[in-house]
Parts: structure tokens; C-alpha cells; sequence
């Protein structure tokens, strides 16, 4: 006799409980990898607006202690110029302001059109090159030069600092309107000077202020974006404080733009103060 045992069919497939689990845990899955990636997204895009913040403060403190470094130099052993220029108006400007202290004007009334008024600014004279007078001829000085009609130097002789202002002028000589009693061969020349302006202007295109600099009477020019706020203070010696409140470009996600004091709703808003010596002074 020929016994049948009977083997039970093996299950096929997934059942429904088994699917829906399976779909519940991969659902979580996917749910924990979006929240994760959501999170970075927020955190990335704090972290570039705090480090845009950090550039544009260490781009415009640089260009700030280059001009205000440089303030007022000239190789001169005195600082009171005799003005031999029949009083033009740019040079008794620049006289009366190199003899402030300092040779920094802090918050003047000037406005170059787009200044925010309820900001701080800062005025001072710089010098781009020295030379010496090899010869002169009467008002005609000898020395290498890059002049033009108009342009004010400053003439030294090491007893005595002049103002003079140019007529007309050659690669080598510059031909001025008067010149002192006292020889100006072999004293030193101070040129290129002209008043450098740092102010917050607005943005005729609608964006946030920007830190603007106007060379003499030129136009200002936008010099670095997102700079809302400039305070200063004259410390005394030839320091000056700089504050500059900044703006982060990109919208803040994590909530850091709370107490914001200047910066659009939803930007990060951060202070960076420095101190800038004159080397000059």
C-alpha cells in the first residue's frame, strides 16, 4: 500500500499587512531624509549669508584703512601751508582740512545726492605721489609729473610747506600760478591731492544700501553692497572708530534676523567695529 503525504503549498507573494508595513517604513524613511535635507538647505543658506556678511566687512575695512592710513600725508615737516594759489577755492578746502586733527573730517554736511543722512560719513584729503623739484625757472618747476591744469600741490622745503596750483604741465615740468620768495629747487612735491568721500547711499535700483566712496567732485561710486549702517568716532591721536552695520544678500531661514535694526525683514543683520590708526598722524 502506497502512502500519499500531502506537503503544504508554499505562500507566494506579500500580503496586504506586509505591503501596507512596508510602505509605512519607507514613508518614514523618506519623510526623516527630506526633513534632513530641508534642515542643510536652512543651515547652508545661514552659513553663506554669514559669510558674505564677513567678506563684505573685511572688503570694506580694508578700503576704508587704505584711504584713512594715508590721510593728510605729505612729506612736509610742518603742517602749516602757505597758500600761493591767490586763494582757489579747492585749495584753501584742502588746507582748512588737513589742518584738522586728524585731517578727517567726521560727518560733514556734504551730500553727494544719494546719501542716507541718517548715517555717519567720513571726508579726508590723500596724496598719490611725491616727487622733487630738480630746477625751477621762475613759476616753471622740473620734475616728473602726471599734472594737468588745475590740479594743487604742495611744495616743501623743509622750513616752509606751500600751496601751489598748476597752470599747465608737461610730462617733465609744471608750469604754476605763483611761487614763494624762497628757491623750491630740490623740495619735495606732494601731488594727486584730492578729498576722498565715504558715505551709505541708497541704490537707484531698488536694492539696499551700499558703501559709496566720491573722489573730488566726481560721481560716488558703489564700493561694496549690502552696508547699511556707518558710525564714527575720533578717538584722539589719529584713531578713528569705525562701525559698519551689514546685510546678508540671501533671505534668513533660521531665524537670526530677529532683532533686526536696519536690514530688510528676513535678512541677517550683523555690527563688525573696527579701529583704523593714521599712519600719518
Amino acid at each position: 500500500m502506497i502512502m500519499k503525504i500531502n506537503h503544504p503549498e508554499s505562500q507566494a507573494g506579500l500580503g496586504l499587512v506586509e505591503l501596507m508595513v512596508a510602505m509605512a517604513i519607507g514613508l518614514i524613511l523618506m519623510l526623516g531624509a527630506t526633513g534632513t535635507l530641508l534642515t542643510n538647505q536652512r543651515v547652508f543658506s545661514a552659513t553663506e549669508g554669514l559669510s558674505g556678511i564677513q567678506d563684505s566687512s573685511r572688503i570694506a575695512i580694508d578700503l576704508l584703512a587704505r584711504d584713512l592710513r594715508e590721510a593728510g600725508g605729505h612729506p612736509c615737516l610742518t603742517t602749516s601751508l602757505s597758500d600761493q594759489t591767490n586763494a582757489n577755492a579747492k585749495a584753501l578746502a584742502i588746507k582748512a582740512q588737513l589742518a584738522q586733527a586728524g585731517s578727517v573730517a567726521l560727518n560733514p554736511a556734504d551730500n553727494p545726492g544719494n546719501r542716507v543722512a541718517a548715517q555717519s560719513a567720513l571726508q579726508m584729503v590723500t596724496i598719490t605721489d611725491t616727487q622733487t623739484i630738480t630746477a625751477q625757472a621762475g613759476t616753471v618747476l622740473t620734475f616728473a609729473n602726471s599734472l594737468a591744469a588745475g590740479d594743487i600741490i604742495i611744495a616743501c622745503t623743509g622750513k616752509a610747506a606751500y600751496l601751489l596750483e598748476v597752470t599747465a604741465a608737461t610730462p617733465t615740468t609744471a608750469t604754476v600760478e605763483s611761487v614763494p620768495a624762497a628757491d623750491l629747487t630740490g623740495a619735495s612735491i606732494a601731488s594727486g591731492l584730492d578729498f576722498r568721500f565715504w558715505y551709505i547711499g541708497t541704490n537707484a535700483d531698488g536694492r539696499l544700501d551700499s558703501l559709496y566712496r566720491r573722489i573730488g567732485a566726481g560721481n560716488g561710486v558703489e564700493m561694496v553692497d549690502n552696508i547699511v549702517g556707518l558710525a564714527t568716532q575720533d578717538l584722539g591721536n589719529g584713531a578713528v572708530r569705525i562701525q559698519l552695520t551689514l546685510c546678508s544678500r540671501n533671505n534668513d531661514s533660521e531665524a537670526l534676523a530677529a532683532n533686526n535694526q536696519l536690514c530688510a525683514a528676513g535678512r541677517i543683520e550683523r555690527t563688525v567695529a573696527t579701529v583704523i590708526q593714521r599712519r600719518t598722524a
